[in-house]
């Protein structure tokens, strides 16, 4: 049987491991576009059975054929997720399904050969390739992307500046006009793993994920210029983490809080002093190996001060290695473990409804 042409849309997702909510799939004759995303034994069959059962339900007052919704049965095989898909068939073919180029985006595409991503490929696959983006723009201070985000974009810096900021709000690197980000999201299929922060007003060209996995499929240039700057992007990545953490380390308790500074500082066995500007006045905890053996906040030393401390949600932090004289070899002032676990349980007093609010000290 040779279908006509018409498209399934995901208009609802729980969990697929493969495809996304707004997800389009084309059939055209016995063929099938998944838009270069990977293949789904059971969704296939489910799309059959679908085409069958719709376009049969065709009449001569109906000519265009039947909407339909419908569940994938993935259920049936195990598959921890399921998506529910809409049914339409066209009724005009569609020749050509390339988007219509932005205005704005042919009057540069000249000087896109010039871009680091386009420099592998001929002028005929830049213009073919360039109406899949679209324009977006930022102001200064936004942010683009955040950490544990879906990847759904890939973006080209047109003008404007971003910066890339690691764990613990550690900067890693500046983008300026030419250069991508979003990619290794898109690449490795895992969350967004660092955040992307607008430092001047910023415009960029974006590509939807579904786009940027049918040109690397199509384009094999690109396949390799990704390979190799995910390579770069990641040994980059781990030399700037390295800097950091051997020379100190600066951040805001609104991108990572006190008790998951102090752990990471633990877990490496670092030594030095940690400075904090809080609302309530400057802190100071200093960290022999990991192990706290001094603090100090407001009038309070020791153990009293350092709780005071792990409850602010405000302020900045900076990390120093090295510690002075008098506090080398110092005595830990308790278990690192001990005051972790006993400032949680007073964090979680003082959230509590019957708890008296503490929480700014």
């Amino acid at each position: 049987m040779n279908f006509k042409e018409c498209s399934f849309q995901i208009i609802k997702n729980h969990n697929c491991p493969l495809y996304q909510n707004g997800d389009e799939f084309k059939v055209v004759g016995r063929s099938i576009s998944l838009m270069g995303k990977p293949t789904c034994l059971t969704l296939m069959s489910d799309v059959a059975a679908a085409l069958v059962n719709c376009q049969g339900m065709q009449t001569i007052n109906n000519p265009g054929g039947a909407e339909h919704i419908f569940n994938c049965s993935g259920y049936q095989t195990s598959c921890p997720g399921t998506i529910r898909l809409t049914y339409l068939q066209t009724e005009k073919p569609v020749v050509d399904s390339i988007p219509k180029i932005e205005s704005e985006l042919q009057s540069i595409a000249r000087d896109l050969n010039n871009f680091s991503i386009f420099k592998t490929l001929r002028d005929h696959e830049v213009d073919e390739i360039i109406p899949y983006f679209k324009i977006k723009e930022f102001k200064k201070g936004q942010i683009i992307l955040r950490k544990g985000d879906r990847g759904e974009n890939l973006f080209v810096l047109l003008s404007g500046e971003v910066e890339i900021i690691g764990d613990y709000g550690i900067p890693i690197t500046k983008l300026g006009r030419g250069e991508i980000f979003g990619e290794m999201s898109l690449l490795t299929g895992n969350p967004v793993s660092t955040k992307v922060k607008v430092v001047e007003d910023t415009k960029t060209m974006c590509m939807s994920a579904n786009y940027f996995r049918m040109i690397l499929t199509r384009f094999s240039p690109l396949q390799m210029y990704f390979t190799r700057l995910l390579a770069r992007r990641l040994a980059h990545s781990n030399i700037e983490r390295s800097k950091q953490f051997s020379s100190g380390m600066s951040g805001n308790l609104s991108e990572i809080t006190a008790t998951e500074l102090l752990q990471a500082l633990n877990m490496t066995q670092k030594t030095g002093v940690l400075k904090l500007n809080l609302p309530k006045g400057d802190a100071r905890i200093s960290i022999w190996e990991g192990n706290i053996v001094h603090a100090e906040f407001i009038g309070m030393t020791g153990e009293d001060a350092f709780f005071g401390i792990v409850k602010q949600k405000r302020g900045n932090f900076k990390f120093e290695p090295g510690l002075p004289p008098n506090e080398m070899n110092a005595p830990k002032i308790a278990d690192f473990m001990y005051l972790l676990m006993e400032a949680m349980n007073r964090l979680d007093e003082e959230s509590s409804p019957s708890g008296d609010s503490e929480m700014d000290l």
